[in-house]
């Protein structure tokens, strides 16, 4: 029997276990074409079998000579700890995996709604992403969280846990339509088979509907691939018929193969997986998998569809500052700003690592890094010297990286969110090109603080040195010194995040207490206010001349057009000079300058007037500057611009004080709406916003109505299993409604052991980050009173 070349390989990769080789993987790492290098990550809720996935992709390609297992605590990729001892995902942990001619650098992604930055910087440098379903629990809250933050990403979609008692494929594939919002294409679909001696069924396989095979894993975890049988004909040709209809609208070669012979089962595959690739690039209908990744099926023909269908670096365009123009040429390489000696690229990850110093991860998106070279960030030089290529925690040392990959950089002066700039001849790095910049990662503000308190003043040096690390290498964590009290406190993203942060800094040998959780309450300006400043130093008679304003940044997305830097905690900096205009007066670097007004930006934001907390949602501008040619003293300019700024922040009748709110989604049974409702709006002040598909009016309303209807009309098979030997129950929406409402965080802490003693355990919830909002005057005593008591 003839197999098609992919299934071929499922086969003889099972057989034949190519142990990880380090000179293979190193020809890989740097000698990939562009077009056959796959970016992509894994996301998905947590416990729905992300890293379990991962550990059985790098066995089966080779990279490893065994399974790990997360309950033993024993997987490649959670190499943490902490990881280790709970049993999940923490932080983002890249592994570079060969497959079939391809190179797929993989990033398996934190499912805990606290680690939300990992997923976002991770998506930050991803070209196409795996989104795995627990076919029990269909989609879950955090799924359908990650799928918003992974908008314009193209997907493949894994249903996983098809052994399960519970496990719906069916369900699940419209529960996709109706709650993501998309077509679906079935790729393959569950295959059972009956357990001898028994009238039980087994999910053992998959019918894979574009090259129409049955592929089965017997015990021995052994491939066969075999033709559809007539009793699996329909079901297939069914399938197909789906798949033809769907790719027939944006392909027309679809369609013209099908009227050939008007029969489904004729249209060839290659004419299938090319529709399918163009259509997932487009994201018009994203295709379906299906599997049981402990049982170790279906994990092959994720991988291989992951190297057909997902997108090359050269197919997705560099998200670039400004008007920088970017080209892709022949070679599958972007050329940017018209330099093709220019390399671009991101640092979005740091690490520490006890041996090797700081670890940061970096993609390529132009030219390529080499190791014992000069680079630029923020228009310094940085010189660098190691380059390496990780397998989770295994770091293998290269010469260089290129366009396309991602891979790190050994070196104590680079930050998660900085544009990495370098020249074959740096000489001929232009003024204008060390300003280019990869959009920033966004970071999410910190909601809760916990006080951290050195056990003795000779521990202090120690908790801020650990301190300093875990910021470089979690940027959505924040600490600040009260200046009056000597208090230290760190914010986080929610309980665990804090939880494992104090983790991380006792693993690092620092001494010290730690205080109760609280929420991260802000200050912002409540209408527009200006200074000017004009500033003499006697000793020299150097005059420096200044005038800023600050407004509340209030609208989502700032004004097009400009250039702004960002502070954090949505505070953001304008300055009314572009590069070019400003190089011509032949005054200090225009970059020195910029890094200078950030700085004292930065430092000024710090403490608000009211209770001397960090100021959010404002936008800062430099309206005008004066200094003299001669002046490149850039700590004065630091030291003037928080002088100016002082003028402005000590006016305190024009602040007010801002706590953060909660979107909150809970699927709560029907019995218990009415009890859960009443908690939400009385008990917690919060709002509902809308109860299941009730709110009918908007553009989402007519999106989700209309994806009901393509759900309720698409073809799924049969569910063979439930009617002998599936004894559990789907656990996705039935006899349940979806509450959303905004809530105030400090009503939030601790709510999980209320909302199950309200449900008698059946409700679940999850929340993210809405926005900050003003409070009221009459409840400052109220806030006053809980930071004494912090």
């Amino acid at each position: 029997m003839s197999l098609p070349k992919s299934l071929n390989n499922l086969g003889r990769l099972v057989s034949i276990r190519c142990f990880h080789n380090s000179t293979i993987s190193r020809s890989i790492a740097t000698n990939t074409a562009v077009s056959k290098i796959r970016n992509i990550g894994i996301i998905a809720h947590i416990d729905a079998g992300k890293t379990t996935t991962t550990e059985r992709m790098l066995f089966y390609s080779g990279v490893t000579s065994r399974i790990g297992n997360v309950d033993q605590g024993d997987t490649i990729t959670d190499f943490l700890p902490q990881e280790r001892e709970r049993g999940i995902t923490i932080q983002s942990a890249a592994v570079t995996i060969p497959w079939n001619g391809y190179k797929i650098n993989l990033i398996d992604t934190p499912g805990h709604a606290d680690f939300t930055f990992e997923v976002i910087r991770s998506l930050k440098v991803l070209d196409g992403a795996v989104t795995i379903l627990d076919a029990v629990a269909g989609v879950e809250s955090q799924t359908e969280k990650v799928w918003r933050q992974s908008q314009g990403i193209p997907k493949l979609i894994f249903i996983n846990k098809m052994d399960r008692e519970g496990a719906s494929f069916g369900k699940t594939c419209k529960d996709v339509i109706s709650k993501l919002g998309t077509r679906i294409l079935l790729c393959n679909v569950p295959y059972y088979e009956t357990v001898p001696g028994s009238r039980e069924m087994k999910f053992s396989g998959v019918l894979d509907i574009v090259d129409k095979k049955l592929i089965r894993w017997d015990e021995n975890e052994k491939i066969s691939v075999e033709e559809i049988s007539d009793a699996h004909r329909e079901t297939v040709s069914k399938c197909r018929e789906s798949l033809v209809e769907t790719l027939g609208e944006i392909d027309e070669a679809v369609i013209d193969s099908f009227f050939e012979t008007e029969d489904y089962m004729e249209v060839p595959s290659d004419i299938l997986k090319t529709a399918i690739r163009k259509s997932t690039l487009q994201q018009y209908a994203l295709p379906v998998f299906c599997g049981a990744s402990f049982k170790n099926i279906g994990v092959q023909p994720l991988l291989e569809a992951a190297a057909l269908y997902l997108p090359s670096p050269a197919e997705r365009i560099p998200d670039v500052s400004g008007n920088t123009k970017v080209e892709l040429v022949k070679d599958g390489n972007f050329v940017i700003n018209g330099n093709d000696k220019l390399t671009v690229a991101l640092a979005f990850k740091v690490i520490t690592d006890p041996i090797r110093g700081l670890m940061v991860f970096v993609r390529v998106y132009s030219g390529k890094l080499t190791s014992n070279s000069t680079i630029y960030v923020n228009g310094s030089p940085i010189k660098i010297g190691k380059l390496l290529i990780m397998h989770a925690d295994k770091p293998e040392e290269v010469s260089e990286i290129r366009a396309g990959n991602i891979g790190v950089i050994v070196n104590d002066n680079l930050k998660t969110g900085e544009t990495v700039l370098s020249h074959t001849q740096k000489k001929k790095l232009q003024s204008k090109e060390l300003s280019i910049t990869v959009n920033p990662i966004a970071v999410p503000p910190p909601v809760f603080s916990i006080s951290v308190e050195p056990k003795t003043t000779g521990d202090r040096r120690g908790v801020e040195e650990a301190l300093g690390l875990l910021m470089k290498e979690d940027p959505s964590l924040k600490y600040a010194n009260d200046e009056e009290t000597g208090q230290i406190v760190l914010s986080g993203m929610g309980e665990l995040h804090l939880e494992i942060a104090v983790d991380r800094l006792r693993h690092l040998k620092a001494k010290f207490e730690v205080g109760r959780v609280m929420v991260s309450y802000k200050e912002t300006i409540l209408g527009s206010l200006s200074a000017e400043k004009t500033i003499t130093e006697d000793s020299n008679e150097i005059n420096v001349a200044m005038s800023m304003d600050v407004n509340p940044k209030e609208a989502k997305q700032l004004p097009k057009g400009r250039q702004y830097f960002d502070l954090g905690d949505n505070n953001f900096l304008h300055v009314a000079y572009e590069p070019n205009w400003w190089e011509n007066k032949k005054v200090m670097p225009y970059q020195t300058l910029i890094n200078a007004v950030t700085s004292g930006c930065v430092g000024s934001v710090q403490r608000g007037p009211i209770f001397q907390l960090p100021l959010n949602s404002t936008l800062i501008s430099l309206d005008s500057i004066e200094i003299p040619d001669d002046f490149q003293n850039a700590s004065r300019i630091i030291q003037y611009v928080r002088m100016t700024l002082m003028e402005i922040i000590k006016q305190r009748d024009f602040f007010s004080v801002m706590e953060p709110m909660m979107n909150v989604t809970m699927a709560v049974h029907h019995e218990d709406l009415g009890s859960v409702i009443q908690d939400l709006t009385s008990a917690r002040k919060g709002e509902i916003s809308s109860i299941d598909e009730d709110d009918t009016s908007g553009e989402s309303a007519i999106k989700m109505l209309k994806f009901k209807e393509i759900s309720e009309s698409q073809y799924v098979p049969k569910e063979e299993a439930h009617e002998s030997s599936v004894k559990g129950k789907y656990t996705g929406l039935n006899n349940q409604s979806v509450v959303h409402a905004v809530v105030p965080l400090k009503e939030m802490i601790g709510y999980l052991p209320s909302l199950r003693k309200l449900t008698k355990g059946r409700a679940t919830f999850d929340m993210e980050f809405n926005g900050m909002q003003n409070i009221t005057r009459d409840r400052l005593d109220e806030v006053e009173k809980e930071l004494q008591i912090f």
